[in-house]
């Protein structure tokens, strides 16, 4: 694991809990480069993370990402025997996904492990939680009471 890579936090993850909006370095190689058969895995694996999704809403993201294959990249950490476990991340201008074994934050296992995974997905450049078009909103007064 290169130097400063783990967190305890997130692990592997550089997306994860409280990094909203973070600029992460692209790691890895470029799905263009890629053979077609890797390119229709990698197309697999971003539909599955975008399966809640309706279908028509699941299709144009998916375009959208695919539409980025020549800055797309696809990093992987981690062995690839069968019980080994690891980390990918498929990142691009407009779609990050993260897959990890974590090791125990809750859990006895101090190293990560093939039962204990963490996923996430992320719309990077200001895209998370509708960051990008919080601006367009126009703001009402919330008067909150807070309960002490």
């Amino acid at each position: 694991m290169p130097h400063g890579r783990w967190n305890h936090d997130d692990q592997r993850h550089l997306c994860g809990a409280h990094r909203d909006n973070r600029v992460v370095p692209y790691e890895g190689v470029k799905v263009s480069g890629m053979s077609s058969a890797a390119r229709e895995l990698v197309t697999a694996i971003l539909s599955d993370f975008l399966l809640y999704l309706p279908t028509q809403a699941r299709k144009l993201r998916l375009a959208q990402a695919e539409s980025w294959y020549h800055e797309t990249y696809f990093c992987w950490i981690g062995e690839c025997g069968y019980n080994d476990p690891f980390y990918y991340r498929i990142q691009s201008p407009v779609v990050i996904v993260q897959f990890d074994h974590h090791a125990g934050v809750f859990l006895t296992n101090k190293d990560p492990a093939k039962f204990h995974i963490d996923t996430l997905l992320r719309t990077p450049n200001g895209g998370d939680y509708g960051m990008a078009i919080r601006p367009l909103m126009k703001t009402m007064a919330q008067d909150f009471v807070w309960a002490r």
